[in-house]
């Protein structure tokens, strides 16, 4: 679909759904968070991220709270961008739903009927337009209007409609396209008195005063008084004819065939010094317009009908040194423009649009005759100076200086393969990108895992083993030790360190007392007083026995389970050395990677390699027409000198 195509489809989309959504209630706030971050991105002119936004939201359970805006948006996007199915998917769910506005449905067949336009189904986008109410929305429907008359041209319906069927106001800006085409296809069939009427109510239409509208309006304005000066050339009506070329600006894309045209009812009436004129001031412009490779022909002509034969031969001499020239121009530029060549140009940083203006005006010195610049050399440079069909926007666009390629490299096809191949160029770079990413990766993972390996290793038989050791040991201790107190009773062996030193004091005030009775010394009293000291302490520790007994055990317990918890560690610490399991997974699914990088890296350098290849024969295809036609000119310019010559000798006495 060409860039400016799919622009309007834009266009349409947003209208339409700006209309649609002017019906509903206003709202200060989305009742759907998915569908205010598709609109952020939307309002972002971020399109594909908006259009990613609603697929994901569809394919959960949708966006909820907005009518059929999500849909219509998503749809809308999706055919500007190309992507026919998918929005030929969703406005075919639009219409299936009875309940939808009315105004959602003649959008939904709106759209159906371009895509079968686009497609060239003429009979379904017929169909699909009848479809639409009269409520539609006017701008669109001019446009609709406008591609039903184009299908009635196709299908050769036409005949019919007179200048009084065509109104203007319905059709608004494609007035114009609309009476130029039903002009044209009138000519076509020799109806010539219809096909005027078209173009002259075309040529008088009121230029706009909108600068972009006016310069639209002065090529299609040029376009018809050319159009209406063949018709006139088509009946004999030469004057008729020369008056209308006459109309058509000299600085216009029309004007080589109109001072084609003007030169050629000139010579009809054979007024040859007149159709000199316009010949003369096309032999000066660029070779690459099939006019003026003519008038290299016409000027000798009109010389030998003014019987002036020494001004015919040089000028066919001059058309024989021109032809050549360009000739050889358009061999090296063939030879030169290679797929690799192609590919280098497509692939190259854009430059600013005031320096590639520079170099495609290239060195003004250098002039060939007549005045007119090497239109011919080879210049071709990427500018970002084109206009984005999605954005309004800059988008880079391939620009030469090369008067024979401009004619391809105006064309959106031409352009629209060119971004293709810098899209694809791009993806080759990140692919080309990824894979020694993807190898570096992979080489530390491995590292990690011998790293690993060795560190596992060492907190396996030192660090890990040393501690469960000691744990262990402690443990058994501990175990052995609460055994004894817990089957002798020992409540002092729990009690505080105030409680068991105290003891300890009462014991050996024990043992001091039965030195002393030993000695023979009375020491009733003082057994008295230790006793009852004695049982006091081991009565307090006996209340806080059972407390600090469980405490000892549930310390136990804890050391217990730090040993069971060691023990899995060291368990996982084998199976990981053992299996590596974290990484290996990883490194299996990076050798997935791998090969889908690679894979999709080779069938990316297979598209590159097809589609430059396709470019390249775009360029040389078009090189090579103007090579066979400038072969056929030099051809009858070489036989028009030698039948001159011829003549002039049959002329001299024996």
């Amino acid at each position: 679909m060409h860039s400016l195509a799919r622009f309007g489809l834009l266009l349409c989309a947003l209208s339409c759904i700006a209309s649609t959504y002017a019906k509903e209630k206003p709202k200060t706030s989305v009742a759907d968070l998915r569908y205010g971050v598709a609109l952020y991105h939307y309002y972002q002119q971020d399109y594909v991220a908006a259009l990613a936004e609603l697929m994901v939201a569809d394919t959960r359970d949708g966006i909820q709270g907005h009518s059929d805006n999500p849909e219509l948006i998503a749809g809308g996007v999706s055919l500007a961008f190309g992507m026919q199915h998918h929005a030929e998917a969703v406005f075919t769910q639009i219409l299936q739903d009875e309940r939808r506005p009315q105004s959602v449905r003649d959008a939904a067949w709106f759209y159906l009927g371009k895509l079968h336009y686009t497609r060239g189904n003429w009979s379904a986008a017929e169909q699909s337009f009848a479809r639409v109410s009269k409520e539609f929305k006017p701008s669109l429907r001019a446009q609709m209007q406008a591609l039903q008359l184009n299908i009635r041209i196709r299908n050769n319906q036409y005949a019919d409609l007179a200048l009084n069927d065509i109104d203007e106001d319905e059709l608004r800006s494609w007035n114009p396209y609309a009476l130029y085409n039903l002009g044209a296809a009138h000519a076509r069939q020799g109806n010539f008195k219809t096909a005027q009427d078209f173009f002259n109510e075309l040529a008088d239409i009121d230029i706009s005063d909108n600068p972009l509208r006016k310069k639209e309006q002065w090529a299609l304005q040029d376009k018809a008084y050319t159009a209406i000066g063949y018709t006139y050339l088509s009946e004999k009506k030469y004057a008729a004819a020369i008056r209308e070329f006459t109309k058509v600006r000299l600085d216009g894309i029309y004007a080589n065939q109109a001072l084609l045209g003007y030169g050629w009812a000139a010579v009809a009436q054979e007024e040859y010094d007149e159709a000199l004129r316009p010949w003369q001031l096309l032999r000066t412009r660029s070779l690459m317009y099939p006019a003026v490779q003519e008038s290299l022909l016409a000027l000798p002509f009109a010389y030998e009908k003014l019987q002036a034969q020494g001004e015919a031969i040089a000028a066919y001499q001059t058309a024989e040194e021109l032809l050549v020239r360009e000739l050889q121009l358009i061999r090296d530029m063939r030879a030169t423009l290679t797929a690799e060549e192609l590919l280098t140009v497509v692939g190259s940083d854009p430059v600013p649009a005031e320096e590639a203006n520079a170099l495609l005006r290239g060195n003004h010195s250098n002039k060939v005759e007549g005045g007119e610049s090497d239109a011919g050399a080879l210049t071709a440079v990427v500018t970002d100076d084109g206009q984005n069909w999605l954005k309004l926007d800059s988008t880079s666009i391939i620009k030469t200086r090369s008067a024979y390629l401009n004619e391809l490299f105006a064309k959106n096809t031409f352009q629209t393969a060119v971004l293709d191949l810098r899209d694809l160029l791009r993806l080759q770079s990140l692919l080309q990108q990824w894979l020694p990413k993807l190898d570096a990766y992979q080489e530390l993972l491995l590292q990690k895992q011998n790293i690993r390996n060795r560190q596992d290793q060492m907190l396996k038989q030192d660090v890990i083993g040393q501690q469960a050791q000691k744990l262990q040991a402690a443990r058994d201790q501990l175990a052995q030790r609460l055994a004894q107190i817990d089957s002798g009773e020992n409540y002092i062996a729990l009690a505080d360190d105030d409680t068991r030193s105290l003891y300890e004091r009462v014991e050996k005030g024990q043992q001091t007392i039965a030195r002393m009775k030993v000695a023979g010394q009375d020491t009733a009293e003082l057994e008295r007083r230790i006793a009852m000291f004695g049982g006091i302490l081991l009565w307090n520790a006996a209340q806080e026995y059972p407390a600090r007994l469980a405490a000892q055990q549930a310390e136990l317990k804890a050391i217990d389970q730090s040993l069971e918890s060691i023990a899995k560690t060291r368990l996982h610490i084998e199976d990981i050395t053992a299996t590596s399991m974290d990484i290996q997974p990883t490194l299996a699914r990076l050798q997935v990677l791998q090969k889908e990088v690679a894979d999709k890296l080779s069938n990316t350098d297979t598209l590159l390699a097809r589609q430059t290849q396709l470019l390249r024969t775009q360029v040389d295809q078009q090189l090579a027409a103007h090579e066979k036609r400038l072969n056929n000119y030099l051809a009858q310019a070489h036989l028009a000198v030698a039948r001159l010559y011829d003549a002039e000798l049959r002329k001299q006495p024996e």
